[in-house]
């Protein structure tokens, strides 16, 4: 644990500010180093939201020539979960990846040390990312800074939990059907799912998740996020699947300028069935609003993206043959056999799931997935903008999507142990778990497969003081558009200032 250091300013300024106080020579990187550490001992805790504190590594960094850049010089989080950093663990939240170290910066890590940012930490994740909570087996169960009975979300539950409380400015995150989103609807942060496109797969994949997964950030403030964006998109990868050409202007200039007048449409039907609790709805309503007065044209509209089923069979078929495919490759990347005992049951379900389907379902659920971006495409033709519900629901509480302990050792005896496969052949369990964790998202797994760029904005608190975000969908390469928008809000309703009550706090330390 790092030696007392009094910095309060910390907890007040976002990473452009810190970086600022850098170059004016009032505070050093080793400086915000020993805050971020201070804030993570005394607040994680209660949290579990950083599962691996890289204090060496951090500290190493801060004895290199500082970079020019916005955030040079300022601790960032990073997601444990692909992105890896040359000399770390990398767990994926599983235990098959218990001893992993990585052995060279992936390309998002590249970048982000090029610019300067500082790795401070590595943040929990539900086992290769596969939930909208952060619990798994291997690092045990992330809170919501808000409410400790509550869950953060998924996947990047860590990373929204950690800036929530103040550990860090910034954080990296994944978004794969909602992983960024929905926990920053959570955690009351701003979290922007770039196009798909924009952020590198190198250098182990040249796309992911068939390409619905892209990597960000989530932050407390928007030129945060922005100025995260052009970090990200400084360099380039021929080998990469997909690459959308940088904005002549740089993001975090382009937010300087007010959006203009929009068209925006809303629709409160979730894509992907379930209900919209009355506190979600009035999440979007109290945004709508907001947007009138901005002076938006607000429409309600609901885009004709594939049926609720069709949508949820999608993803379930391309989760299913991609976890059959990592068990294949991630044994031989560890040079061993993965067995049932390296994964989660639930996991090792999804991965015999997908040697049941056939080489014509994954064809045909990414074709249409990849479809709902044509869709997508004649809907803008009309409005700028998509408002939306991020998530039907407020979080789950801690555990509540678990499978039972009976289930569990039912799963590891019959599908594990004896290598059986027919309760999946007959039955219907897997197919209505994955419904109901569908039916909870409800909005956000559309837009990864469209391929859009969205956000959660933080606009709305509970009369319980939950924060509840609103999702809002640009058209493909359009993140300038949202992010003015998104300043636009931060300005008319500003939420830095917000901070978890009183008793929580003491909670967090």
């Amino acid at each position: 644990m790092t030696s007392a250091f009094h910095f309060p300013e910390y907890d007040l300024l976002d990473g452009i500010a810190l970086a600022d106080m850098v170059r004016r020579k009032e505070v050093t990187p080793s400086e915000l180093v020993r805050a971020a550490v201070q804030r993570i001992d005394g607040r994680n805790g209660a949290l579990n939201a950083v599962v691996h504190l890289l204090e060496d590594e951090a500290k190493s960094q801060c004895l290199l020539p500082l970079a020019d850049g916005p955030l040079s010089g300022v601790p960032i989080l990073i997601k444990d979960l692909l992105a890896e950093i040359e000399g770390c663990p990398t767990r994926n939240g599983s235990r098959l990846f218990k001893h992993y170290v990585a052995r060279e910066d992936s390309q998002t890590i590249k970048r982000y040390r090029k610019a300067g940012l500082i790795f401070v930490g590595k943040t929990a994740t539900p086992e290769l990312g596969l939930h909208p909570y952060t619990e798994s087996d291997a690092t045990g169960i992330t809170r919501n800074p808000w409410n400790l009975a509550l869950s953060p979300g998924g996947s990047s539950g860590g990373a929204c939990a950690a800036v929530a409380a103040g550990m860090t400015p910034i954080a990296h995150g994944s978004d794969g059907g909602g992983s960024i989103r929905l926990p920053a609807s959570h955690c009351g942060v701003f979290g922007l799912k770039p196009t798909r496109g924009r952020s590198p797969s190198g250098p182990h994949f040249s796309e992911l998740w068939q390409g619905l997964v892209v990597e960000h950030a989530v932050s407390r403030s928007v030129r945060d996020s922005a100025a995260m964006l052009d970090i990200l998109i400084a360099g380039s990868d021929d080998a990469d699947a997909y690459r959308w050409p940088a904005p002549e202007e740089s993001f975090v200039s382009s937010i300087s300028n007010p959006p203009g007048r929009l068209r925006i449409a809303y629709t409160f039907q979730p894509f992907l069935g379930g209900e919209l609790s009355a506190d979600c709805r009035a999440a979007v309503e109290s945004s709508l609003q907001l947007l009138a007065d901005l002076g938006h044209d607000v429409v309600e509209a609901h885009p004709p993206l594939a049926s609720a089923d069709q949508l949820c069979e999608a993803m379930l078929t391309i989760v299913c043959g991609e976890m059959a495919s990592l068990v294949e490759s991630a044994g031989r990347m560890l040079n061993r056999v993965a067995t049932y005992e390296d994964f989660e049951p639930g996991t090792w379900a999804l991965a015999r799931q997908g040697h049941i389907f056939k080489a014509v379902d994954l064809a045909r659920m990414r074709e249409l997935a990849l479809h709902q971006g044509r869709i997508m495409s004649a809907f803008h033709e009309d409005y700028d903008v998509l408002a939306t519900p991020v998530v039907n629901q407020l979080p789950s509480t801690v555990g509540a999507f678990r499978l039972s302990p009976l289930e569990e050792r039912l799963s590891r005896k019959v599908l594990g142990q004896w290598g059986q496969d027919w309760p999946l052949r007959l039955g219907n369990r897997l197919s209505q778990t994955s419904r109901q964790v569908m039916e909870y998202m409800g909005w956000s797994t559309p837009f990864n497969m469209s391929g859009q760029p969205a956000m959660s904005v933080p606009l709305f608190w509970n009369e319980g003081g939950l924060p509840i975000g609103t999702q809002f969908v640009a058209k493909m390469g359009n993140e300038v558009l949202l992010l003015q928008l998104a300043r636009s809000l931060e300005i008319a309703r500003p939420w830095q200032h917000r901070r978890p009550p009183q008793g929580q706090r003491a909670s967090l330390g």
